[in-house]
């Protein structure tokens, strides 16, 4: 295959052309009339609503899901679902012996009752954006030059069109599109503004960042949240306006490791102080504007698997909160890093006002429930040295963390620790295999939406 810094550099001025396909409709009854209860749980547990083999219902042998997010260009990729509604998209595409899907197509689900609505054509999708604008999910492509792509969730029509632009990054809000485009291996990088039909609809900006194209695409490259964008190139970033694509901060000289957009528009980044290693020297918190709001010189970063905070939370840095607006620091809590010798960061999850930490490195494993605004711990739990986690977390809904471990899934209210409820796979399927890859998890109306590459079901209250 060749290196995507290639195909990308070979894309010259190209003329636009819009092709539109028509999705194919299918419709197929499965539903049961009634939720059916899952053999051997409690009645806490919710029962299964429905069930979604894509190699059976599709025709196709050895069908997997994949997250509409990775693309279909470069790589098989994770099962992921993209909820607008009551319509949930995925890719379905049969795995080749190398990483990419062969004959993928993106299709409309009917999450209350599981049929397919459309499928249409999916191929050589770099990404996709999950933000719908304007009724439609918007992607990239890269066959002969870079394209624009969009489906209309309730048909499922999609649309391609050839840019002149290289496109490497893209991504949507209610209201705008924006691409990232240009040689980011000689930091010639612009970001645009726009629609479908014009890229630089609102505006264009350049930015001096750039990397090596791998770098590029194994990394979030382009965001925008609540009015702020930020446009990463490896180790290169900058912080801009949305509206009016003005620079608010970059980077600069400064080495930048980890880099995340918080809700609000604030920016939270590690400075590495350039050492080979790549560790943090110190740990800041940007507000809307790029300025200093809060830092702190404790090396340890938080990597949370899943996070569903607002804007009006604080800030976790190292193993103390900060007040986002103010940068006050609110309370401090040694549990939020392990005791081993590498001062691992524990926390594993932020949802509903709670710190979920996890400490499997320190001789003693543990996992507690910390309060997200007083730094209380709520509960704490040590359990044997083969004993694993509680839960694995993958979502959260009405107080409620759940997750899947590959043999389960497993709901724990984050208040107190305990098990509300497990939905053992075998019981829902007794295929071993059915469950065993991949987990993306979706609240639904008053229950879950779950995928693995193989199925994906619905759980709703019996």
């Amino acid at each position: 295959m060749r290196a995507r810094s290639t195909w990308t550099l070979g894309v010259a001025a190209v003329v636009a052309v819009v092709t539109v396909s028509a999705a194919t409709v299918v419709w197929v009854d499965r539903v049961p009339s009634t939720v059916k209860k899952i053999t051997g749980t409690t009645a806490e547990t919710p029962g299964l609503a429905w069930s979604f083999d894509p190699a059976e219902s599709l025709g196709r042998p050895f069908a997997a899901f994949a997250d509409p997010r990775g693309g279909t260009a470069f790589t098989a990729g994770e099962p992921g679902v993209i909820r607008s509604g009551d319509t949930l998209l995925t890719v379905v595409g049969t795995p080749n012996e190398g990483t990419t899907l062969g004959d993928p197509v993106m299709i409309g689900i009917d999450a209350g009752s599981g049929d397919v609505r459309w499928q249409a054509p999916a191929h050589d999708l770099v990404s996709c954006s999950d933000v719908p604008l304007h009724g439609k999910i918007y992607c990239h492509a890269l066959r002969k030059g870079s394209e624009l792509v969009t489906y209309d969730i309730d048909s499922g029509e999609s649309a391609r069109r050839t840019v002149s632009e290289s496109i490497f990054a893209i991504t949507t809000t209610s209201d705008a599109l924006y691409v990232a485009e240009g040689s980011v291996e000689e930091n010639d990088v612009r970001v645009h503004s726009g629609t479908f039909d014009d890229v630089s609809a609102h505006w264009t900006r350049r930015f001096d960042v750039g990397a090596s194209y791998e770098e590029v695409y194994s990394s979030e490259a382009l965001t925008v949240i609540d009015g702020v964008g930020l446009v990463r190139t490896g180790g290169d970033l900058a912080l801009f306006d949305a509206g009016s694509g003005a620079q608010l901060w970059s980077n600069g000289t400064q080495c930048v490791g980890t880099s995340t957009l918080l809700p609000g528009g604030y920016l939270v980044h590690t400075d590495t102080g350039c050492e080979s290693a790549g560790n943090a020297s110190e740990q800041l918190l940007r507000g809307p504007d790029g300025k200093v709001v809060a830092s702190s010189s404790n090396p340890t970063v938080q990597r949370p698997g899943f996070e569903a905070t607002t804007d009006a939370d604080p800030v976790l840095l190292g193993d103390s909160a900060y007040d986002r607006a103010t940068g006050d620091r609110l309370w401090t809590n040694s549990d939020l890093i392990s005791r081993d010798s590498n001062a691992t960061g524990t926390v594993t999850a932020v949802a509903g006002g709670v710190v979920y930490l996890l400490d499997t490195n320190s001789k003693i494993r543990s996992e507690s429930g910390i309060d997200l605004h007083t730094g209380e711990r709520l509960w704490h739990k040590v359990w044997s040295e083969y004993a694993n986690a509680t839960v694995s977390p993958d979502s959260y809904r009405d107080g409620l963390l759940a997750g899947s471990d590959g043999v389960a899934l497993t709901a724990v209210d984050v208040t107190t620790g305990e098990i509300a409820w497990t939905a053992p796979f075998l019981a829902i399927d007794s295929d071993p295999e059915a469950f065993i890859t991949g987990r993306a998890l979706e609240p639904y109306g008053d229950g879950w939406i779950f995928s693995s590459d193989r199925r994906m079901i619905r759980l709703a209250p019996l």
